[in-house]
């Protein structure tokens, strides 16, 4: 009888001993499989905010180098990524590691159900670069090429501790357990089994040793498995260099926010802040100390908020802040305004002293979008327009506002295929001496005939290509088609002078002056002949440089006009320090000549333009009274629709023969 129930017993426990088994294993392989899936979508979720970054920022597929520092960053910081690949199509033009430069696609083939199988057997994964060039989409392919060892020395220590404590001890404990059967073995090993499936209350010490180290191991084993989960779950939430919330939290915090807001019947602000020419901290002084510095903004900007306000970082210098519980729109200014204020002032990183500001564009919930998605694209649009107002403002988004985008957009990729659909031209107004009443030169104006919108006038135009960089290849254009026509013209017996007008983005390019000069030389053309008309807010930016170009220009010959003389900053300095030849007085002041201060104003230009040497030349003509008023104060020359509005090249030819 003893005998049997001993066999009982024996078997009793050796069954519970198997279910404890059976039910840690399954507990232990479920949060090894959670614990894989949290690093898999970390890994998704850093792959897809870098390429969001790449995409945003890069223009040709050769700025994805300038982006080198960012890619090394991200896999010194991120322990599961050995390396970062980007190809063009098959051709690899950056990568991390430069003994990796091949990816090993004969993976077999892996369980998908299965996060734990798919992140050890998974060699790498990718995600799509989508940018423009021009009206173009092009594609690049950013790759991750994950750390195996460091995957496989992530799982393998609780997979040995498993083995250690619940293969070898309870073989050992199992021998001591037919001793001390129901006093120390089968209510610890109940206790156990509780523990190991639910994995609520802890067990207290057991008598047994063995037991006592399955408990502490499975104790243990909880434990860190429990933090690694929370610290990947705050790993993927987190913005590892600012330590604010990052994308992923921000969507997760608007997701929970507008239920409670509609159900509630209340708004709140979806503010996006960008860092003006922080670019040009990183350029000049470099990445490290760009860093820093958002560390610093990052800190000032949480401080400055509100307790019940939130903010998270999107981007290079990009933040994301809502704002809840305002009063009205004058207190949410006044929170915007505090932190533009606290960023505003002199940072020192590093001994450099730094002075930076932030536009912020405003969007609303639910007046200007319904989701996140709405809501950071418009309060993106509103940002631009608080940049193109001049910077460190902040400024509403309204549909009226997104109209003015959508209609940028198109204006910006029109006028780019305009100049491939040869739908430019130039228009040329005479320059007329008052002395003699002769044709003296023409100055060159481009003009936008579209064959489906018609004549699109210049002040349209011309500011967005300064804006968005297309004025070098349209100025280039310009430069091109007005020599030229001085050439076709020289052949016809009209040999006068040419005034192109150029902008700041031309004049500070560094092939402009050679490429210029160059052109000038293997045509042929007398430079004399030239001339080159700049306006006063050229001198604002780069005025070393700017000197330097417009003094090659002036030794080898070709003249300088300054157009809109005293509309702007002027300065005796600029006249006294630019090599100016012509000075050009704007039709606003023209128009005031018969006032008393219109007209000292404008006697005074012409005395100092004949005292500094230089000729003046009156804009915007239109009356023979005028003409009798320059002529008695000694102006030299005039253009204006009193004697021709701008012409076509064959007008102007019959014009000229004619006069």
């Amino acid at each position: 009888m003893i005998y049997n129930i001993q066999k009982f017993i024996l078997f009793f426990l050796f069954s519970l001993l198997v279910l404890f088994y059976i039910i840690f294993s399954y507990y232990f392989f479920k949060q090894e499989e959670e614990v894989a899936n949290v690093i898999l979508k970390s890994l998704k979720n850093n792959i897809t905010e870098t390429s969001y970054t790449l995409s945003k920022n890069i223009e040709k597929k050769e700025d994805v180098f300038s982006y080198r520092a960012l890619l090394d960053r991200i896999t010194s910081n991120e322990d599961f990524i050995k390396a970062i690949l980007v190809y063009d199509n098959e051709k690899l033009l950056l990568t991390t590691e430069p003994s990796i430069r091949t990816l090993d696609k004969n993976i077999e083939n892996i369980n998908l159900d299965s996060s734990y199988k798919k992140l050890i057997h998974q060699k790498y994964i990718e995600e799509n670069i989508r940018f423009y060039e021009g009206k173009n989409q092009k594609t690049l392919l950013l790759v991750y090429i994950l750390e195996e060892e460091e995957i496989h020395s992530h799982f393998i220590k609780n997979k040995l501790d498993f083995i250690l404590y619940f293969g070898l001890s309870p073989i050992v404990a199992l021998a001591f357990l037919i001793i001390l059967l129901r006093i120390y073995v089968t209510r610890p090993l109940e206790l156990l089994r509780q523990f190991a499936y639910y994995n609520t209350k802890v067990p207290k010490a057991f008598k047994l040793k063995e037991l006592e180290a399955i408990r502490r191991s499975m104790v243990d084993s909880f434990s860190r498995l429990e933090n690694e989960k929370k610290e990947l779950y705050l790993m993927a939430r987190t913005d590892s260099l600012s330590g604010l919330a990052n994308r992923n939290s921000l969507n997760e915090f608007v997701e929970r926010l507008i239920p409670t807001a509609k159900r509630n019947g209340q708004e709140f602000a979806f503010l996006f802040l960008d860092i003006d020419h922080f670019k040009t901290v990183n350029d000049s002084l470099g990445h490290n100390i760009g860093d820093e510095l958002l560390q610093n903004i990052a800190s000032i900007i949480k401080k400055t908020l509100r307790p019940n306000d939130f903010v998270a970082r999107i981007g290079g210098d990009e933040f994301a802040i809502i704002i809840q519980d305002y009063k009205s729109y004058l207190e949410l200014s006044q929170i915007i305004k505090r932190i533009q204020k606290q960023l505003g002032h002199q940072w020192i990183i590093q001994t450099h002293p730094i002075n930076i500001a932030c536009s912020i564009g405003v969007a609303f919930y639910p007046k200007d979008g319904n989701d996140i998605f709405s809501l950071m694209k418009n309060a993106d649009i509103a940002m631009y327009q608080a940049k193109k107002l001049g910077r460190n403002q902040y400024h509403f988004f309204t549909e009226e506002l997104n109209q003015i985008v959508q209609n940028t957009i198109n204006l910006d990729k029109d006028m780019r295929q305009a100049l491939i659909d040869n739908e430019y031209c130039l228009f040329y107004q005479p320059k007329v001496d008052l002395l003699t009443s002769k044709i003296v030169g023409v100055e060159a104006l481009i003009r936008w005939i579209s064959p489906t919108k018609g004549f699109i006038a210049p002040n349209v135009f011309i500011p967005l290509a300064e804006e968005n960089g297309f004025i070098k290849e349209l100025g280039n254009w310009i430069v091109e088609e007005a020599l030229n026509q001085h050439l076709k013209w020289k052949e016809m017996g009209i040999d006068i002078n040419i005034s192109i007008n150029i902008s700041a983005k031309q004049l500070l390019d560094k092939s402009f002056v050679p490429k210029f000069i160059n052109t000038l030389e293997n045509k042929n053309i007398n430079p004399s002949k030239i001339d080159l008309e700049i306006t006063e807010y050229m001198f604002m930016e780069e005025s070393k440089e700017t000197k330097n170009n417009l003094n090659k220009l002036h030794d080898f010959g070709v003249t300088i006009s300054l157009d809109d003389f005293g509309t702007g900053y002027s300065s005796l300095s600029y006249l006294k320090k630019f090599p100016i030849d012509y000075l050009k007085v704007d039709k606003a002041f023209l128009d005031d000549f018969n006032s008393v201060d219109g007209s000292i104003f404008l006697e005074t230009i012409v005395k100092m333009g004949q005292m500094l040497k230089m000729k003046v030349i009156a804009e915007g003509v239109e009356t023979q009274e005028q003409i009798d008023y320059l002529k008695s104060i000694s102006c030299d020359q005039y253009q204006g629709y009193y004697f021709s509005k701008p012409l076509s090249s064959k007008d102007f030819e019959k014009f000229y023969f004619k006069n």
